[in-house]
């Protein structure tokens, strides 16, 4: 069986892994989709807000939770409900919102979201947090006494800090921080309240906190119209066709984090400096250049260097070496001190012509073809 290679086993790989965060991702959206977000209208899970919707047709309020193809309060609506927004409000429809609210509307905030406390921070409120000990609400005006209010079971850890003096606090903690206000904006009234927990379908069953939600909503005047704000909770009319619509990879989890692994994966390739594929070699590259060539090659460039009088040194030296190698004698002796001791030891040693062979290898300016010659010279007396 044929062996895959490292860049089929890389490939294998990385498919893999783009499988494996494409399914993850797809599993988070399906578990998403049947998470609905908090206070949503439409949501019977305890966090949600079916019951209050029911609870208001029962009121005989006409309610609405419509969304267009971009932001906008229907028309025929006085209230406008706003509770836990999820998705940040854009420049352009905060200016709806509010601009719709100075004609006159009046505008029901709650949550405690980054989204709240960014639309509160717009209405010059902050937010802030108290202890656990100090979480329990009262009234603190006549006007939510329609209907009457005994004991507010709700709690929040959250309170507001307005930055203006003309609102009225509705609601307080322990404390004495508000948890609930209202306030003129032009000829409209903005009801912001940090209270989440009696608008959800448990909040609801416990007692009393009908009456408070019937309590602040009764604060808008002439009030016949709700609008429930289902955009803010993602509800859009383009979400449904997401996963059909060719732009799957930009407007869903999954293909951003596709995208994301395809993108990293790249980068990561660049930076490793990875071919993709293997090499090329060109027809120069695969024939080898014979020994003899580099010989050649360092041959000629000792000859235009003019390493004459290395050559004939290093000759010198290797004679002198290679004859008195087998009596131990000392080849950097002076020549006529090596001579004398060479032929004590080899008495039939032609000391004239060696000694003439030597001072040959010691000079210093010689042409090509005399050293040559001068190395035949050397080579042949060695070998004798």
């Amino acid at each position: 069986m044929r062996r895959l290679s490292r860049d089929s086993w890389l490939a294998l790989g990385l498919f893999l892994l783009l499988t494996l965060v494409t399914t993850i991702s797809v599993v988070q959206q399906a578990q998403a989709s049947l998470t609905d977000p908090p206070l949503a209208s439409y949501s019977t899970q305890p966090q949600g807000s079916q019951a209050l919707w029911r609870y208001l047709e029962s009121q005989q309020l006409q309610l609405t939770d419509s969304v267009g193809e971009s932001f906008g309060v229907p028309s025929g609506v006085d209230l406008a409900l706003v509770l836990e927004p999820t998705v940040a409000f854009t420049p352009g429809e905060w200016a709806v919102l509010r601009g719709w609210v100075e004609d006159g509307g009046t505008l029901l905030l709650a949550g405690s979201t980054p989204t709240t406390v960014s639309l509160a921070q717009e209405l010059e409120v902050r937010f802030g947090v108290v202890p656990s000990s100090e979480t329990a609400v009262s009234n603190q005006t006549p006007l939510l006494n329609s209907p009457s209010l005994a004991e507010i079971a709700a709690t929040t850890p959250y309170f507001l800090r307005p930055q203006r003096d003309d609102f009225v606090t509705l609601l307080a903690n322990a404390a004495g921080y508000p948890t609930a206000i209202a306030f003129a904006e032009g000829n409209g009234r903005v009801i912001l309240t940090t209270l989440t927990e009696p608008f959800s379908n448990l909040g609801l069953q416990t007692e009393g906190n009908a009456e408070l939600v019937l309590n602040l909503l009764n604060a808008t005047p002439d009030l016949r119209g709700i609008w429930f704000n289902e955009w803010h909770h993602g509800i859009r009319p383009q979400a449904d066709d997401a996963l059909s619509s060719s732009n799957w990879l930009q407007r869903t989890p999954g293909g951003r984090a596709l995208l994301l692994v395809l993108a990293i994966i790249f980068i990561g390739l660049i930076l490793r400096g990875r071919h993709f594929g293997r090499p090329v070699l060109l027809h120069k590259d695969i024939v080898r250049r014979a020994p003899l060539e580099y010989i050649t090659g360092i041959a000629n460039l000792s000859r235009r260097a003019g390493h004459r009088t290395a050559v004939l040194q290093h000759y010198h030296d290797r004679l002198k070496r290679d004859l008195g190698a087998r009596y131990r004698l000392n080849p950097s002796l002076p020549d006529e001190e090596f001579i004398a001791q060479l032929a004590s030891y080899q008495p039939n040693l032609d000391t004239d012509a060696l000694r003439q062979t030597l001072q040959k290898l010691s000079q210093t300016n010689v042409s090509e073809s005399d050293m040559v010659q001068i190395v035949r010279e050397a080579t042949l007396f060695g070998r004798q």
